[in-house]
């Protein structure tokens, strides 16, 4: 049972029972749907790469069929930008970036020092990001394009995140016979695919933990109702009442006594008189009933806030807190009224004594010794039963 350090009764109890089925639904639900949104975030993931990279070669097959590998040799600078050979390479990387709607579509070759530079580009001369004949390849793409160079077509496994934005950048091989003369650039404006993919690994885990939150709460509310339809904990419930029992009085009785404050705190002890007499003349069923009018009376009398427990047999405690003298006594004076017991015969009427208590700081050292004055009232209400009672005393 969870400890608490507020007044018993004043909100539902969450069982240790509950936190362990609340605990293991919400690992289950977390590792299962954690392992589902990874599983298919990574098939959906690489599905786009495989298509952008289906299209990156479709381009390339297309390019490659129509370019003419003269502009690998004889292109080097910006001179060469008016010459026939670069004007048709030119328009044929126009009208292929045109149609496939791929961001960037260019041409590269490596020089004879060692660096890379633009050929040919697809990007409209009024363009900011033209690049002319002769212009460095950036820094960030020379090492893919050195693979490229030495033969192997580059097609990445992720989104490339450049200063130029989150592209899909693909680098092909360009052949005369069996020797690479240059690089084919293709590049895919992926910022969408990128944002909705950045949004996918932000919002799973937040949707996670709310359905883990529901599927734990619900699990917890079918294991009550199916393992105790009566949503009752067993070890700490009195099944005849279905008030809670001397082992939920003793935990809570441990709770409250870790509090610092304890003023304001009362007890009431209450005893059905005549328990013994029904059972030896009518029968312990007739004494069930008659515990059963008993705890009825107490819920009827009792005022909010207060937590009523069935201590033994035919005994009854009840806590209060921050509850005025004259509402104890008025609740004793109702409780203690002498009653016909329906389901009993006419002469088997419930009568009960009780005293009550309030901690006094000067004479208990703990709350254990309140309850205990209630209890040694409650016996002098019993024992003076047929006298007057004077129910004043704490």
């Amino acid at each position: 049972m969870k400890k608490n350090n507020t007044a018993p009764g004043s909100f539902k109890r969450i069982y240790r029972v509950d936190l362990q089925v609340f605990l293991m639904t919400a690992i289950i639900v977390v590792i299962s749907c954690g392992l589902t949104f990874g599983v298919s975030y990574r098939l959906s993931y690489n599905g786009m790469i495989r298509a952008l990279s289906v299209r990156a070669n479709s381009i390339y097959e297309y390019a490659d069929g129509r370019l003419d590998v003269e502009t690998f040799k004889r292109l080097n600078s910006r001179a060469d930008g008016t010459s026939y050979l670069y004007q048709e390479a030119k328009k044929t990387l126009e009208n292929v970036r045109t149609a496939t709607g791929v961001r960037y579509l260019y041409t590269a070759k490596e020089k004879e020092d060692g660096t890379f530079i633009y050929l040919v580009d697809g990007l409209p001369v009024t363009n900011r990001d033209f690049r002319c004949i002769g212009d460095m390849i950036e820094k960030e793409c020379i090492p893919d394009m050195k693979k490229a160079m030495a033969g192997q077509v580059v097609l990445p496994k992720d989104i490339n995140h450049t200063r130029w934005g989150n592209v899909f950048i693909a680098y092909f091989p360009m052949h005369e016979k069996d020797e690479v003369v240059g690089v084919l650039g293709i590049e895919f404006d992926a910022s969408g695919q990128y944002h909705t993919f950045s949004n996918m690994k932000l919002a799973a885990p937040a949707i996670i933990c709310i359905f883990c939150i529901i599927a734990a709460i619900i699990a917890v509310v079918l294991f009550r109702r199916i393992s105790n339809p009566a949503y009752k904990d067993m070890a700490n419930t009195d099944l005849l009442t279905g008030l809670k029992n001397r082992n939920a009085f003793e935990v809570d009785m441990h709770n409250l006594e870790t509090m610092k404050v304890k003023s304001g705190f009362a007890f009431v002890s209450v005893d059905l008189d005549g328990l013994k007499h029904i059972n030896d003349t009518f029968g312990h069923t007739a004494g069930d009933t008659y515990i059963q009018a008993g705890c009825r009376i107490l819920r009827s009398c009792l005022p909010k806030r207060a937590a009523l427990y069935r201590t033994g047999g035919d005994e009854f405690t009840v806590i209060l807190h921050e509850v005025p003298r004259e509402r104890i006594l008025e609740m004793i004076e109702k409780s203690c009224r002498r009653r016909r017991v329906e389901g009993l015969p006419a002469d088997a009427e419930i009568q009960m004594s009780a005293g009550y208590a309030y901690y006094d700081d000067k004479t208990d050292t703990s709350l254990e010794d309140t309850y205990k004055r209630a209890d040694a009232q409650m016996y002098v209400q019993k024992k003076e039963k047929h006298g007057e009672t004077d129910l004043t005393r704490s």
